[in-house]
């Protein structure tokens, strides 16, 4: 009983998801909305934190609409201290 536990606990911390995957998540959700395009591929650039309250995470995604294939980075404004959003910008790139 006790193994199991701690199994479970072990496999939990592995596959536990890295701090910028809620923004991964809203980045490509929106970019999908924006520009109705499938997105084939996805690179987290980092975070950069701007002041205490402030942080951007980056992310380029490249999208593909019908045989076209671009590249979009996509820039989330939020507050790491409370984990709110605050804004989105998206900038349109050739691969």
């Amino acid at each position: 009983m006790v193994l199991l536990l701690i199994s479970v606990i072990t496999l939990g911390m592995i596959y536990a998801d890295p701090a910028y995957a809620k923004w991964g998540n809203l980045a490509v959700h929106e970019a999908h909305k924006k520009y109705e395009a499938s997105v084939v591929d996805y690179l987290h650039l980092g975070r950069t934190t701007i002041s205490t309250n402030t942080a951007t995470e980056k992310f380029k995604l490249i999208l593909k609409k019908e045989d076209k294939e671009f590249g979009v980075f996509v820039t989330i404004t939020f507050n790491p201290l409370n984990d709110k959003f605050q804004s989105i910008q998206f900038s349109e790139t050739e691969q």
